[in-house]
């Protein structure tokens, strides 16, 4: 019954789709002001770049997981 309870699948599938890219391309702009030459031998090999791009989404999946376990938690409190 939470904040999707309402909206079709197609709609559901959008938002959920469109807050993991926004929570992604967050997480990459984060990790941007990280020194990567410090914790790496390589830092611009390809290798480099494939891991800050997974970290990359799995921040991002958490951030987005988190909006969408706070909104629906507050849709509930206020029904």
């Amino acid at each position: 019954m939470g904040i999707f309870s309402n909206l079709s699948f197609r709609v559901q599938g959008t938002v959920t789709i469109g807050g993991l890219l926004l929570g992604t391309l967050l997480a990459w702009y984060a990790l941007g002001a990280v020194r990567w030459d410090v914790f790496l031998k390589k830092a611009d090999s390809p290798a480099a770049s494939l891991l800050r791009l997974l970290l990359a989404i799995l921040i991002g999946t958490g951030i987005a997981g988190f909006v969408v376990q706070y909104v629906t938690g507050a849709s509930m409190m206020r029904s």
